[in-house]
């Protein structure tokens, strides 16, 4: 298959079940311009026979022992041939038939990332997670993007790298940090729901271990500000402050702000200079 627009890659590991829920959602789909590309660790269960059953409609699969979330996502990555990736991991699963066709039928973009929505169960609710219109560098600090429900140009990782595999949850993450929040790579939103994310994930259940690896990051790319203990509180205390960094940010784009305010202290100086002479 020539010219691939899209390669679906599910990383699976001793989870027949969810990995049977997320492969069914994927070859269901109506639009079939993808690749779809399996990577299994080596599982005991019954994974393999169920990739085996599928094998039809996968492009490419592997069953062997890996080192970890983001070596086997690597390794898909190494694999896939299509412009866009899509990280679908076993347990997630694209929430209708159509996902695929809404988004690539009549597809004329070229944004480095393509972000949907996700959504999930919670106290038995289905909640929906939307990205931001336009993306921002305090949304990346104190947010994420939606890795299962993004689709991400795959020249990227030639560009910046793979996944960091020397972590366990936020690599992901740091790779949105790094090319949309340091390097401006392009976004664009999507107002679709994309993926029903599984909630047992990884990152769903170790939430001090995700800031413990955010902060190693951080102190990585931006090291003058992690190397100063004011700075390092600033930054500790962001979440709470997101909306306050938010708002000074936005006014300060605003130039007719700060003419306005320039404005007024010049002419505040000039007065107290005119009273003055006057004394």
């Amino acid at each position: 298959m020539e010219n691939i627009l899209l390669s679906v890659i599910t990383i699976n590991y001793n989870d027949a079940a969810g990995l049977k829920k997320t492969m069914d959602s994927v070859v269901s789909q109506t639009w079939k311009g993808f690749e779809y590309l399996v990577i299994d660790g080596g599982s005991t269960d019954e994974s393999p026979t169920l990739i085996e059953a599928y094998k039809p409609n996968i492009a490419y699969s592997v069953s062997e022992k890996d080192k970890g979330i983001y070596n086997a996502m690597n390794k898909g990555i190494k694999a896939a041939k299509g412009k866009y990736l899509l990280f679908l991991n076993s347990g997630d699963y694209l929430v209708d038939p159509t996902v695929f066709e809404n988004v690539f039928s009549s597809f004329d973009s070229n944004a480095d990332f393509i972000c949907g929505h996700l959504c999930y169960e919670q106290s038995g609710k289905v909640v929906v997670k939307e990205h931001p219109e336009q993306m921002s560098f305090s949304y990346l600090v104190s947010k994420t993007v939606y890795h299962p429900s993004t689709f991400i140009k795959r020249t990227l990782f030639e560009h910046y790298g793979l996944y960091n595999e020397n972590n366990k949850i936020v690599s992901d993450w740091e790779f949105f940090f790094k090319a949309l929040g340091l390097n401006g790579a392009s976004y664009q939103k999507l107002h679709h729901t994309i993926t029903h994310f599984d909630m047992n994930g990884i990152s769903s259940v170790h939430e001090d271990k995700v800031q413990e690896e955010k902060l190693r990051v951080f102190k990585n790319y931006l090291p003058y500000v992690f190397n100063n203990e004011n700075d390092r509180y600033i930054f500790d205390k962001f979440k709470e402050t997101n909306k306050r960094f938010r708002m000074l940010r936005e006014i300060d784009k605003r130039s007719f702000f700060r003419k306005f305010t320039t404005f007024q202290l010049s002419a505040i100086t000039l007065l107290m200079k005119l009273f003055d002479k006057r004394k």
